[in-house]
C-alpha cells in the first residue's frame, strides 16, 4: 500500500445462508405451467442444482472467515456468478428462456476471472489495491479504477468452460438466427413464426439451459475446492466430486437437448423439442 494511505482493513465479508429452489411463479398461466412441467421432467437435476448452491453458499461462508484480500476478491466475483446462476435458474423455471444466456454467459465469465486470478496468484489484484484508496477532489467522491479484467485465457484452457462460454455468448447477441431459435423455435422451411414475450413450456431451452447451470455450479464449487484460501468444511471435496459425477451423469444423456460447436464454427442443436413426446429436431446456427 503507498505510503501515507491508511491501511485497508478487509471485511466484513458476509455471506447469506443457504440456497433455495425458486417458488412458483406469479405470473401467467404459461409461467405456471413452464415451472410444473420443468420440475416433473427435469426435478432430479433441480436437485442436483439445488444441493450444488447449497455447497458453495456454505464453502463461501468458510472462505469468508479467512478475511484476506485474496478471499475478499474471489467473494465478490463469486457472489456475482452465484446470483447470475440463481436468477438464471428462476427465469428457466418461469419460462423467460431468452433472459438465460446473457446471465451464463456472465457467470462464465466470473469463474473465469477467479481461476485467472489464482493461476497467477492474484498479482492483477495486489496490482489494483495499490490504488485504493483515492480521493477524487474535483467530483468530491471515493475514486475507484475500474481494474478492468479479463481472463480469457481461463475459459480457452478449460474445455467444459469454454464450450458453454461461446454457446452463451452466441444467443446473448442480436444475431438473426439466435433471435428466431429464442422466440421462433417451431421454425421450418416454409414457416417464420415470432411468438412475443412467450414463457410457454419449452422442453429443448430448459434441458439445455439448465445443463448451462449445472455445469457453471460445478465449475465454481470445484474452483473454490481447489483453491486453498481457507480450511472448507469436512467433505467439501467428496461433495465437489459427488456433483461433477451428477452433472456428467444428467449432461450425457442420449435423448437430452444439447448445442455443441462444429469443426466449422456453426452450432448444432439436437434433440430440440418443445414436448416430451415431440419429435426432436436437429438445426444448425
Amino acid at each position: 500500500m503507498a505510503a501515507g494511505r491508511p491501511r485497508l482493513r478487509i471485511g466484513p465479508l458476509q455471506v447469506a445462508g443457504g440456497y433455495e429452489l425458486p417458488p412458483r411463479p406469479p405470473g401467467p398461466a404459461a409461467a405456471q405451467d413452464a415451472y410444473r412441467q420443468t420440475f416433473f421432467l427435469l426435478g432430479e437435476e433441480l436437485e442436483a442444482f439445488r444441493q450444488g448452491m447449497a455447497l458453495q453458499a456454505e464453502a463461501a461462508s468458510a472462505v469468508a472467515r479467512a478475511r484476506t484480500p485474496e478471499a475478499a476478491v474471489i467473494l465478490g466475483l463469486w457472489s456475482r456468478c452465484f446470483f447470475c446462476l440463481a436468477d438464471a435458474c428462476r427465469l428457466m423455471l418461469w419460462g423467460s428462456y431468452p433472459s438465460c444466456p446473457p446471465l451464463v454467459r456472465t457467470a462464465c465469465d466470473m469463474v473465469a476471472a477467479q481461476r485467472g486470478l489464482l493461476s497467477s496468484g492474484f498479482q492483477e489484484w495486489r496490482a489494483w489495491l495499490e490504488s485504493w484508496p483515492a480521493q477524487d477532489r474535483e467530483r468530491a467522491a471515493l475514486g475507484l479504477e475500474m481494474g478492468r479484467y479479463r481472463a480469457s485465457a481461463s475459459i480457452a484452457g478449460e474445455a467444459r468452460l469454454a464450450s458453454v462460454y461461446r454457446a452463451a455468448a452466441e444467443l446473448s447477441q442480436p444475431h438473426f438466427g439466435a433471435t428466431l431459435l429464442q422466440v421462433g423455435p417451431e421454425v421450418a422451411l416454409d414457416h417464420l413464426p415470432v411468438a412475443f414475450a412467450d414463457c410457454a413450456f419449452h422442453l429443448g431451452w430448459a434441458e439445455l439451459v439448465l445443463g448451462w447451470l449445472l455445469r457453471l455450479c460445478h465449475l465454481q464449487a470445484e474452483t473454490v475446492a481447489s483453491a486453498d484460501l481457507a480450511p472448507l468444511p469436512q467433505g467439501t471435496a467428496e461433495a465437489v466430486a459427488r456433483l461433477g459425477d451428477a452433472v456428467e451423469a444428467a449432461l450425457s444423456r442420449p435423448d437430452r437437448c444439447q448445442l455443441t460447436e462444429e469443426p466449422d464454427g456453426r452450432f448444432l442443436l439436437v434433440n430440440f423439442r418443445r414436448k416430451a413426446g415431440g419429435h426432436p429436431r436437429r438445426l444448425v446456427l
